[in-house]
């Protein structure tokens, strides 16, 4: 199903004759996904929207995931998550709508969906945040296996431990999840990046961590401008 599905929408988006024909894949491959991976608290999602905001120069949409966890007082429906009930998950992840999920310690769990990626993916350089890096390796293998062409770009941005505490009592709600996530930092925590990610943001200052940032994102997509105009055909 799915992969009838990405046909078509591969079809249908960039208006190509033969979807298994890699030449019509070219505008996906001017495009670019950044990967975000972090603790609960570490301020990824801070840092990516915040860039957003800001961001005047480069094409971009924050790619968002399917989620069974109750929606929080300052997120909004779509723009923050898709907040679904588990029965509603599990029908799209039994349909194979997602090319990558996980489930966290307190038993909520994440969806990436294909479709949706694909859709955003050709008109706009994708942010995604990737949950800890425990995702790593199925985050990246999921998104080549809808196209493997499509360069990733991974990030591990941090906090220091008794940060993210603070941070996470902020938040508030219910206070045995909230004890929940503060137990399993202290008993998870560590400072640098496990996985062979490209960049390390350690973020004690937000204006400084944006900037850095910004930094990665401009240096990467500067090095595709040079791919474009190889590849664009001549008139």
């Amino acid at each position: 199903m799915l992969e009838a599905e990405k046909k078509y929408y591969i079809n249908k988006v960039l208006c190509a004759s033969d979807p298994d024909d890699p030449r019509h894949f070219l505008n996906y491959r001017f495009r670019h996904v950044f990967l975000v991976f972090g603790f609960t608290g570490s301020g990824k999602d801070t840092v990516i929207n915040t860039f957003l905001k800001e961001n005047k120069e480069h094409p971009f949409v924050k790619f968002v995931r399917t989620m069974t966890r109750d929606q929080r007082p300052d997120e909004l429906e779509m723009t923050d998550g898709f907040f679904v009930e588990k029965k509603l998950f599990d029908t799209l992840k039994k349909n194979h709508r997602f090319f990558y999920d996980y489930e966290r310690y307190n038993g909520t769990q994440f969806g990436y969906d294909a479709m949706h990626f694909i859709f955003q993916l050709v008109h706009r350089n994708i942010i995604m945040a990737g949950g800890g890096e425990a995702n790593f390796e199925g985050l990246i293998e999921g998104i080549h296996n809808i196209i493997d062409m499509i360069p990733v770009t991974t990030i591990f941005i941090n906090r220091p431990k008794e940060d993210i505490i603070a941070s996470l009592k902020k938040r508030g709600g219910d206070p045995a999840q909230i004890q929940g996530r503060i137990d399993n930092i202290n008993a998870q925590w560590y400072e640098k990046p496990k996985k062979q990610v490209d960049h390390f943001i350690l973020n004690t200052d937000l204006k400084a961590s944006v900037a850095e940032f910004v930094r990665i994102i401009d240096a990467t997509l500067a090095t595709k401008i040079g791919e474009e105009d190889q590849l664009m055909p001549r008139s």
